[in-house]
Parts: C-alpha cells; structure tokens; sequence
C-alpha cells in the first residue's frame, strides 16, 4: 500500500513539474517576441486587403495583401528605417522648440 502510494504522489510530482517546465518554455519564448520574422505594421484597405510591413532579419518587405495573391512592393534595410525614424523624430522636436520659441519671445 505504501509503495503504491509513493509511486502516485512521484508520477504526480514529475506532471506537475512537466507542467511547470512547459509553462516556463512558454513564457520564455512567448509570441510577439523579436525573432527572425515578426510583422511590424499592417494597414487594411478592406475586407482581406491591405499593405503588411514584414520583418525578416535585416530587412522590411513592404507587401501587398489580397485574397489571392501577395506582391512584394519594396525592400528596406530595417537600419535604415531605424535611423530615418530618429531623425524625423528630432526634426520634429526641434520644430516645437522653434514654435515655443515664437511663442515665449
């Protein structure tokens, strides 16, 4: 009776800690996370049509969507878009320093 005891509650420990190393697998890997392939935006133009910005390594594939066919619009060095969105970003700072400064003097 005993032994028939430890080798439930050991068959249930090993469950439990396979649940719980699956559960940790999961959360260490979860999806959305940066990978080789993620979708960076989409903008739909209708019922399954849209222009999807795709991730994949080093490079952004803008593409065109539709219920049938996908088409490869243009390719992008991910670098690039990077440095070209800082650079808009303080282009815009600067213009709301100069308009508070228009504004103050």
């Amino acid at each position: 009776m005993t032994d028939l005891l430890l080798q439930t509650g050991a068959a249930l420990a090993f469950v439990i800690l396979l649940i719980a190393a699956a559960a940790w697998a999961y959360k260490k890997k979860k999806p959305g996370t940066p990978g080789f392939l993620g979708l960076v935006a989409y903008q739909p133009f209708g019922p399954r049509r849209g222009v999807a910005a795709v991730r994949v390594g080093r490079e952004v594939l803008i593409l065109g969507v539709t219920n049938a066919d996908l088409k490869l619009f243009r390719v992008l060095d991910a670098a690039a878009i990077e440095e070209g969105t800082a650079a808009a970003v303080a282009d815009k700072v600067s213009r709301l320093r100069k308009i508070k400064e228009g504004l103050d003097g």
